[in-house]
């Protein structure tokens, strides 16, 4: 029995799924996508479980269930969810945001209020910043910003709400469909006890998938060692009490119609 599962195409996903390539087996079968592509195959029926973007598997949650093993974290600053502004964060007025993310469009959303316009970046951020105040950007092309300068102020999501609530901000859960089969049920079994020996793998020997993901990552080996260090990937008590607040937040501003149990 196969179990279609999405793969986020970026460096913060790296050390889970680096060792999951290996430890996978011929019954789970990866489609690579950025978090958006992923959420609408995931919803629609073209995956059965994937990480996925924590806001859209809130707005889905009649259809899919949280598997509460793994998720992307951070306790603060994040560095790959950046606001790239002309002006202050506090006068920003208009905003291009990045197609590729549900959640980073949402927390942005619940952290600059709701008067600021929201357009969709459609242009190169350097020349949307022409017409717009700032940019929402994520993944590596956030990281390419932080590392080459292009506006004269950038602010990170991650800190920023860390700053507003004291909690971790869970970006992207592990989420399944409720519809799967009982055969497919037993890979998903299986898949949770990789994913938790995925985390135990890269906090034991991180050094080796540091090494891996330079040689597939346009970064130095040093910005992705200090990179990863911000991001967790478990889902315990702290991350649910994040996850539940954002999501609070999320339904207050509109971004959420309803609130999920946060349980498998």
């Amino acid at each position: 029995m196969t179990l279609r599962v999405g793969r986020i195409k970026a460096l913060n996903m790296y050390p889970l799924y680096h060792h999951l390539e290996a430890a996978g087996g011929d019954n789970i079968e990866f489609t690579d996508g950025v978090p958006t592509a992923l959420n609408r195959a995931l919803v629609e029926g073209g995956l059965d479980v994937s990480a996925m973007s924590s806001i859209e598997f809130a707005r889905n949650s009649d259809v899919l269930r949280i598997v509460p093993v793994a998720s992307i974290s951070a306790e603060g600053a994040v560095d790959s969810i950046q606001v790239f502004s002309r002006v202050p964060f506090a006068r920003i007025r208009s905003v291009a945001v990045t197609p590729d993310s549900a959640t980073s469009v949402a927390l942005l959303r619940v952290l600059i209020g709701p008067d600021v316009d929201f357009t969709i970046l459609d242009e190169r951020p350097v020349d949307a910043l022409e017409t717009v105040d700032a940019v929402l950007l994520i993944g590596d092309e956030a990281l390419q910003g932080v590392r080459v300068a292009f506006a004269p102020y950038h602010a990170d999501l991650g800190e920023m709400w860390r700053e507003a609530s004291g909690l971790p901000m869970v970006f992207a859960v592990w989420a399944a469909r409720r519809d799967l089969s009982a055969g497919q049920e037993e890979v998903l079994a299986e898949l949770s006890v990789l994913l938790t020996e995925a985390q135990r793998r890269f906090g034991a020997d991180p050094a080796s998938v540091i090494a891996a993901a330079a040689q597939r990552f346009p970064f130095p080996r040093d910005f992705i060692a200090a990179y990863l260090q911000r991001l967790s990937y478990g889902f315990g008590a702290a991350e649910r009490s994040g996850l539940a607040r954002f999501l609070e937040l999320a339904h207050a501003a509109g971004e959420v119609h309803q609130l999920p149990i946060l349980a498998a």
